[in-house]
Protein backbone atom coordinates (compact mmCIF):
# COMPACT_ATOMS: atom_id res chain seq x y z
CA UNK A 1 0.00 0.00 0.00
CA UNK A 2 1.26 3.56 -0.68
CA UNK A 3 0.78 6.16 1.77
CA UNK A 4 0.77 9.32 0.25
CA UNK A 5 3.18 12.55 1.28
CA UNK A 6 0.97 15.57 3.29
CA UNK A 7 0.37 18.56 1.31
CA UNK A 8 1.84 21.04 1.57
CA UNK A 9 4.52 18.82 -0.40
CA UNK A 10 8.27 20.08 -0.71
CA UNK A 11 10.74 17.59 -2.14
CA UNK A 12 13.98 16.87 -0.55
CA UNK A 13 16.17 19.92 -1.03
CA UNK A 14 19.37 18.27 -1.81
CA UNK A 15 17.03 17.57 -5.47
CA UNK A 16 16.56 20.76 -6.34
CA UNK A 17 18.63 22.15 -8.91
CA UNK A 18 18.28 25.91 -7.41
CA UNK A 19 15.78 27.60 -4.94
CA UNK A 20 12.05 26.99 -5.69
CA UNK A 21 10.36 30.36 -7.12
CA UNK A 22 7.62 32.53 -4.80
CA UNK A 23 4.42 32.60 -5.75
CA UNK A 24 5.24 36.34 -7.40
CA UNK A 25 7.48 34.65 -8.92
CA UNK A 26 5.13 32.04 -10.96
CA UNK A 27 2.42 34.66 -11.28
CA UNK A 28 4.96 37.20 -12.67
CA UNK A 29 6.40 34.38 -15.69
CA UNK A 30 5.99 35.46 -18.97
CA UNK A 31 6.71 32.65 -20.34
CA UNK A 32 2.68 30.94 -20.74
CA UNK A 33 3.04 27.36 -22.18
CA UNK A 34 -0.75 26.58 -21.83
CA UNK A 35 -4.04 28.86 -20.02
CA UNK A 36 -7.38 27.03 -19.72
CA UNK A 37 -8.74 25.57 -16.12
CA UNK A 38 -4.87 25.62 -14.71
CA UNK A 39 -1.96 27.96 -15.77
CA UNK A 40 1.05 26.82 -16.86
CA UNK A 41 4.40 28.68 -17.22
CA UNK A 42 7.74 28.61 -17.26
CA UNK A 43 9.95 30.10 -14.51
CA UNK A 44 13.65 30.84 -14.46
CA UNK A 45 15.75 27.75 -16.70
CA UNK A 46 14.65 25.19 -14.28
CA UNK A 47 11.04 24.52 -13.47
CA UNK A 48 7.36 24.70 -14.65
CA UNK A 49 4.48 25.45 -12.30
CA UNK A 50 1.01 24.53 -12.87
CA UNK A 51 -1.74 26.58 -10.74
CA UNK A 52 -5.70 27.32 -10.91
CA UNK A 53 -8.14 26.91 -8.71
CA UNK A 54 -9.28 23.42 -8.98
CA UNK A 55 -7.63 22.16 -6.00
CA UNK A 56 -8.17 19.08 -5.86
CA UNK A 57 -7.02 18.12 -9.48
CA UNK A 58 -4.02 19.80 -9.17
CA UNK A 59 -3.24 18.40 -5.88
CA UNK A 60 -4.02 15.33 -7.41
CA UNK A 61 -1.89 15.48 -10.47
CA UNK A 62 0.95 16.19 -8.10
CA UNK A 63 0.47 13.09 -5.98
CA UNK A 64 -0.16 11.09 -8.81
CA UNK A 65 3.29 12.10 -10.59
CA UNK A 66 5.23 11.21 -7.19
CA UNK A 67 3.44 8.01 -6.76
CA UNK A 68 4.62 6.91 -10.05
CA UNK A 69 8.33 8.05 -9.70
CA UNK A 70 8.66 5.67 -6.52
CA UNK A 71 6.84 2.89 -8.41
CA UNK A 72 7.62 2.87 -11.77
CA UNK A 73 10.65 4.10 -14.53
CA UNK A 74 8.50 5.98 -16.23
CA UNK A 75 9.98 9.12 -17.76
CA UNK A 76 7.69 12.25 -16.11
CA UNK A 77 9.05 15.43 -14.62
CA UNK A 78 10.35 16.05 -10.85
CA UNK A 79 7.61 17.30 -8.34
CA UNK A 80 9.55 20.03 -6.26
CA UNK A 81 6.45 21.34 -4.47
CA UNK A 82 2.64 21.39 -4.16
CA UNK A 83 1.45 24.24 -1.88
CA UNK A 84 -1.89 26.49 -1.82
CA UNK A 85 -2.32 29.92 -0.97
CA UNK A 86 -5.61 32.16 -1.22
CA UNK A 87 -7.42 28.76 -2.85
CA UNK A 88 -4.91 28.08 -5.16
CA UNK A 89 -2.92 25.41 -5.29
CA UNK A 90 0.17 25.83 -7.19
CA UNK A 91 2.53 22.55 -8.74
CA UNK A 92 6.11 22.77 -8.97
CA UNK A 93 7.94 20.36 -11.55
CA UNK A 94 10.86 19.96 -13.21
CA UNK A 95 11.22 21.82 -16.41
CA UNK A 96 12.25 19.24 -19.31
CA UNK A 97 13.74 20.62 -22.61
CA UNK A 98 12.93 19.33 -25.85
CA UNK A 99 9.17 19.70 -27.81
CA UNK A 100 6.05 18.07 -27.92
CA UNK A 101 5.61 14.97 -30.24
CA UNK A 102 2.33 17.35 -31.51
CA UNK A 103 4.34 19.53 -32.99
CA UNK A 104 7.43 17.68 -34.58
CA UNK A 105 5.18 14.71 -35.47
CA UNK A 106 4.88 15.59 -39.24
CA UNK A 107 8.66 16.26 -39.86
CA UNK A 108 9.56 12.92 -38.10
CA UNK A 109 11.23 10.84 -40.96
CA UNK A 110 9.91 6.83 -40.77
CA UNK A 111 12.80 5.80 -38.82
CA UNK A 112 12.47 8.06 -35.85
CA UNK A 113 8.97 7.86 -35.83
CA UNK A 114 9.53 4.17 -35.40
CA UNK A 115 12.40 4.36 -32.62
CA UNK A 116 9.71 7.14 -30.49
CA UNK A 117 6.86 4.13 -31.20
CA UNK A 118 9.16 1.59 -29.73
CA UNK A 119 9.91 3.17 -26.61
CA UNK A 120 6.09 3.99 -25.93
CA UNK A 121 5.63 0.56 -26.03
CA UNK A 122 7.95 0.03 -23.71
CA UNK A 123 7.33 2.56 -21.57
CA UNK A 124 3.41 1.77 -21.52
CA UNK A 125 4.32 -1.76 -21.10
CA UNK A 126 5.50 -0.75 -17.70
CA UNK A 127 2.81 1.47 -17.00
CA UNK A 128 0.35 -1.32 -17.78
CA UNK A 129 2.16 -4.38 -15.63
CA UNK A 130 1.65 -2.18 -12.54
CA UNK A 131 -0.08 -4.01 -9.60
CA UNK A 132 -3.42 -2.71 -8.24
CA UNK A 133 -3.64 -1.78 -4.65
CA UNK A 134 -6.13 -4.75 -3.76
CA UNK A 135 -7.57 -7.47 -6.82
CA UNK A 136 -10.59 -5.19 -7.95
CA UNK A 137 -10.23 -1.40 -7.44
CA UNK A 138 -10.57 1.35 -9.91
CA UNK A 139 -9.58 4.36 -8.46
CA UNK A 140 -6.83 6.92 -8.07
CA UNK A 141 -3.62 6.38 -6.42
CA UNK A 142 -4.64 7.62 -3.45
CA UNK A 143 -7.65 4.94 -3.10
CA UNK A 144 -9.98 7.53 -3.80
CA UNK A 145 -12.31 8.39 -7.01
CA UNK A 146 -11.32 8.72 -10.62
CA UNK A 147 -10.14 12.16 -12.01
CA UNK A 148 -10.92 11.22 -15.53
CA UNK A 149 -13.95 14.00 -16.81
CA UNK A 150 -16.55 11.63 -17.65
CA UNK A 151 -16.85 11.00 -13.79
CA UNK A 152 -16.62 14.23 -12.95
CA UNK A 153 -19.72 15.91 -10.90
CA UNK A 154 -20.15 19.65 -9.24
CA UNK A 155 -20.54 17.95 -5.89
CA UNK A 156 -18.72 14.75 -4.64
CA UNK A 157 -20.90 11.64 -5.18
CA UNK A 158 -19.34 8.21 -4.88
CA UNK A 159 -21.62 6.05 -7.32
CA UNK A 160 -20.60 8.31 -9.83
CA UNK A 161 -17.02 9.62 -8.69
CA UNK A 162 -15.75 6.18 -7.33
CA UNK A 163 -13.67 4.21 -6.72
CA UNK A 164 -15.33 1.16 -7.85
CA UNK A 165 -14.83 -2.14 -6.46
CA UNK A 166 -16.46 -4.00 -9.36
CA UNK A 167 -16.49 -3.39 -13.21
CA UNK A 168 -20.33 -3.53 -13.04
CA UNK A 169 -20.33 -0.50 -10.09
CA UNK A 170 -18.01 1.18 -12.66
CA UNK A 171 -20.09 0.91 -15.32
CA UNK A 172 -23.03 1.84 -13.24
CA UNK A 173 -21.15 5.10 -12.32
CA UNK A 174 -21.28 6.23 -16.35
CA UNK A 175 -24.46 5.29 -16.67
CA UNK A 176 -25.89 7.53 -14.03
CA UNK A 177 -23.87 10.47 -14.69
CA UNK A 178 -25.27 10.45 -18.43
CA UNK A 179 -28.68 10.07 -16.57
CA UNK A 180 -27.99 13.30 -14.32
CA UNK A 181 -27.08 15.05 -17.43
CA UNK A 182 -29.70 14.16 -19.66
CA UNK A 183 -31.87 14.98 -16.53
CA UNK A 184 -30.30 18.57 -16.43
CA UNK A 185 -30.59 18.95 -19.98
CA UNK A 186 -34.44 18.26 -19.90
CA UNK A 187 -34.00 14.94 -22.22
CA UNK A 188 -36.19 11.99 -22.31
CA UNK A 189 -34.30 8.81 -20.19
CA UNK A 190 -34.81 6.27 -23.16
CA UNK A 191 -31.18 6.53 -24.17
CA UNK A 192 -29.99 5.97 -20.78
CA UNK A 193 -32.27 3.32 -20.05
CA UNK A 194 -30.65 1.44 -22.88
CA UNK A 195 -27.54 1.96 -21.59
CA UNK A 196 -28.74 1.14 -17.85
CA UNK A 197 -29.47 -2.41 -19.38
CA UNK A 198 -26.54 -3.16 -21.79
CA UNK A 199 -23.19 -0.95 -20.87
CA UNK A 200 -22.20 -3.79 -18.20
CA UNK A 201 -22.68 -6.79 -21.01
CA UNK A 202 -21.01 -4.40 -23.49
CA UNK A 203 -18.23 -3.69 -21.28
CA UNK A 204 -17.59 -6.98 -18.86
CA UNK A 205 -14.08 -8.87 -18.21
CA UNK A 206 -11.87 -5.97 -18.36
CA UNK A 207 -9.34 -6.03 -15.23
CA UNK A 208 -8.42 -2.76 -13.82
CA UNK A 209 -4.97 -1.18 -15.75
CA UNK A 210 -2.84 1.72 -14.25
CA UNK A 211 -3.83 4.46 -17.15
CA UNK A 212 -1.83 7.89 -17.42
CA UNK A 213 -5.55 9.26 -18.97
CA UNK A 214 -4.69 11.51 -21.56
CA UNK A 215 -1.85 10.29 -23.94
CA UNK A 216 -1.97 12.74 -27.18
CA UNK A 217 0.94 13.71 -28.40
CA UNK A 218 1.07 17.44 -27.11
CA UNK A 219 1.67 15.37 -23.62
CA UNK A 220 4.96 13.10 -24.80
CA UNK A 221 8.06 15.87 -24.96
CA UNK A 222 10.78 14.70 -27.23
CA UNK A 223 14.39 15.45 -26.14
CA UNK A 224 16.40 14.57 -29.00
CA UNK A 225 19.73 13.25 -28.02
CA UNK A 226 22.78 11.97 -30.08
CA UNK A 227 24.54 8.77 -30.77
CA UNK A 228 28.17 7.81 -30.51
CA UNK A 229 28.64 8.65 -34.44
CA UNK A 230 26.94 11.92 -33.95
CA UNK A 231 23.42 11.12 -35.86
CA UNK A 232 20.67 13.11 -34.28
CA UNK A 233 18.24 10.06 -34.80
CA UNK A 234 17.70 8.97 -30.60
CA UNK A 235 14.84 10.38 -28.29
CA UNK A 236 14.04 10.26 -24.99
CA UNK A 237 10.86 10.88 -23.90
CA UNK A 238 8.88 12.30 -21.05
CA UNK A 239 5.54 11.79 -20.24
CA UNK A 240 3.45 15.01 -18.75
CA UNK A 241 -0.05 15.90 -17.79
CA UNK A 242 -0.94 13.37 -15.66
CA UNK A 243 -4.12 14.44 -13.51
CA UNK A 244 -6.27 11.52 -14.64
CA UNK A 245 -4.03 8.68 -14.11
CA UNK A 246 -5.68 5.66 -12.03
CA UNK A 247 -6.60 2.45 -12.62
CA UNK A 248 -9.51 2.05 -15.33
CA UNK A 249 -10.68 -1.10 -17.32
CA UNK A 250 -7.86 -2.14 -19.65
CA UNK A 251 -9.48 -0.58 -22.78
CA UNK A 252 -9.43 2.75 -20.90
CA UNK A 253 -6.11 3.93 -21.85
CA UNK A 254 -6.84 2.69 -25.73
CA UNK A 255 -10.13 5.39 -25.68
CA UNK A 256 -8.97 8.38 -24.00
CA UNK A 257 -6.57 8.29 -27.25
CA UNK A 258 -9.63 7.89 -28.83
CA UNK A 259 -10.84 10.82 -27.78
CA UNK A 260 -8.32 13.04 -28.96
CA UNK A 261 -8.04 11.75 -32.33
CA UNK A 262 -8.74 14.59 -35.34
CA UNK A 263 -8.29 11.56 -38.18
CA UNK A 264 -6.04 14.03 -40.27
CA UNK A 265 -2.97 12.43 -40.01
CA UNK A 266 -2.12 8.53 -39.25
CA UNK A 267 -1.50 8.88 -35.49
CA UNK A 268 -4.79 6.88 -34.76
CA UNK A 269 -2.96 3.61 -36.66
CA UNK A 270 0.21 4.59 -34.79
CA UNK A 271 -1.23 4.65 -31.68
CA UNK A 272 -2.19 0.50 -31.68
CA UNK A 273 1.79 0.30 -32.01
CA UNK A 274 1.96 0.70 -28.39
CA UNK A 275 -1.19 0.16 -26.99
CA UNK A 276 -3.45 -2.68 -27.57
CA UNK A 277 -6.71 -1.30 -29.75
CA UNK A 278 -10.04 -1.94 -27.96
CA UNK A 279 -12.50 -0.30 -30.95
CA UNK A 280 -15.21 -1.77 -29.91
CA UNK A 281 -15.08 -0.73 -26.17
CA UNK A 282 -14.24 2.91 -27.59
CA UNK A 283 -17.27 2.82 -29.61
CA UNK A 284 -19.10 2.13 -27.16
CA UNK A 285 -18.10 5.07 -24.56
CA UNK A 286 -17.57 7.65 -27.19
CA UNK A 287 -21.90 7.28 -27.86
CA UNK A 288 -21.83 7.93 -23.33
CA UNK A 289 -19.13 10.55 -24.48
CA UNK A 290 -20.85 12.33 -27.24
CA UNK A 291 -24.10 12.65 -24.83
CA UNK A 292 -22.67 14.08 -22.35
CA UNK A 293 -20.63 16.59 -23.96
CA UNK A 294 -22.06 17.14 -27.41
Amino acid sequence: MWDAPPIPYFCDPSILPAPLPSTLDIRNATCTLAEGAARVVRVGHHFIAKYGSQTSRRIQEGLNMIFVHRNLETPLPLVYAIHEEDNVVYLLMQYVAGQSLESIWSSLQAKERASILTELRNIFREIRLLPRPIPLFYGNVCYGPLSYFLFWTPEPQKSINGPFTTEKDFCSGLVERLRQVQTGNNRHPARVDWFQKHLHSLLTSHPPTFTHGDMQKKNIIVTRTRTGDGDESNFKLTLIDWEDAGWYPDYFEYFSCYTSFLWDDNWPQMVESFLDPYPVEALVLMSIYHEIFI
